[in-house]
């Protein structure tokens, strides 16, 4: 993304007090989304009734950010991202040859780790944010990504120098004094190069555990994930594979009045045809466990996708993705399909 620079050396002076220079830049994307879609039912919607399958959607982002690198080699600064004119999230960070610390929202260590690895969070039109309404309204537990962990604004997370192309993260991110919801993340990333083969792996792990959280009515609760995943880059091919167990327990006992255990997989490929063309064929698998709520059901999607770069700063996707949600207790089967239409810049 191109940066414009807002200010690379100010010097301030009020009522003699000086403050040293920043270097602050100013970056910005939009992009337009149409979905179309179908499915077995009227709509994926609460009353279960629609009367238009489509929909066209606008966002946009800008952030701020600046830092500062003293005379010793410590360097600190921060980030301000707004979306959609409304503030989204706000961080710091120092950094400094023992690893770097950020404070504030932004992804905990276990998705920092995951979030590249998933083939679906790296989807050519951001297949991660499509909404209930373009998909099944999911059952309790079945997810579309394998990506672990979260964003929290009340966080601090340190991450490690990279030695020896292993990088450690970990996070703890605090819910308010409302809520005992604090979670605690780990995040283990190993990179190497073998030969022009790119190789990145990445384990994750994140916990939430609030007893008697009554405060916000949930009650007794234990949620952990793990995820394993890797990415292999060869020439103009991208492969990736992941997956991710997730444990919710509740009511204190092994499953509760509403827990489940679930299993997600996912892979995909990418091809970058040209400077201007990518390729993408990429699934997804998700099932719960027969203790679970909604136990026995699963969710199976594919999608395609090419990508046309027209310009630096430019771009257009086409996606389709098909995809069955079974329901296992009420024996029955949604199958449809999603297209998705997006324009992009950044600038």
């Amino acid at each position: 993304m191109r940066k414009v620079l807002l200010a690379t050396t100010a010097l301030v002076a009020i009522g003699g007090v000086s403050a040293a220079s920043a270097d602050v830049s100013l970056s910005a994307s939009a992009s337009w989304l149409y979905d179309s879609w179908s499915d077995d039912t009227a709509a994926a919607t609460a009353s279960g009734a629609t009367t238009n399958n489509t929909s066209a959607t606008m966002d946009s982002d800008f952030t701020i950010s600046g830092s500062t690198t003293t005379d010793s080699g410590m360097t600190f600064g921060g980030s301000i991202h707004v979306d959609d004119g409304v503030d989204d999230d706000a961080r710091m960070h120092v950094s400094d040859d023992w690893g770097q610390i950020a404070f504030g929202e932004h992804n905990d260590a276990a998705k920092a780790a995951s979030a590249g690895n998933s083939a679906y969070d790296a989807g050519l039109s951001g297949t991660q944010s499509m909404s209930s309404t373009t998909t099944p309204a999911m059952t309790t537990g079945l997810s579309s990504v394998t990506v672990v962990g979260s964003e929290a604004k009340g966080q601090i997370k340190y991450t490690s120098p990279t030695v020896n192309g292993l990088t450690l993260s970990i996070s703890q991110a605090d819910a308010g004094a409302a809520s005992k919801d604090d979670a605690t993340a780990m995040g283990l990333t190993y990179a190497i190069d073998v030969d022009g083969v790119g190789i990145t792996a990445h384990y994750a792990t994140y916990d939430v555990s609030s007893a008697a959280d009554l405060a916000t009515g949930t009650g007794s609760y234990e949620t952990s994930q793990d995820g394993f995943g890797v990415k292999v880059a060869y020439g103009d091919f991208t492969i990736r594979a992941a997956s991710m167990d997730k444990d919710s327990k509740q009511q204190g006992s092994s499953m509760g009045t509403a827990g489940y255990e679930a299993s997600t997989s996912d892979y995909g490929i990418t091809y970058a045809m040209s400077d201007a063309i990518t390729l993408e064929a990429t699934s997804v698998s998700s099932e719960l466990s027969t203790g679970s709520t909604n136990g026995g059901d699963t969710f199976e999607s594919t999608q395609l996708g090419v990508k046309y770069v027209p310009a630096a700063g430019m771009y257009v996707s086409l996606t389709n993705r098909s995809y069955e949600l079974k329901d296992s207790s009420a024996g029955t089967t949604n199958d449809g399909a999603n297209t998705r239409l997006k324009v992009g810049v950044t600038f």
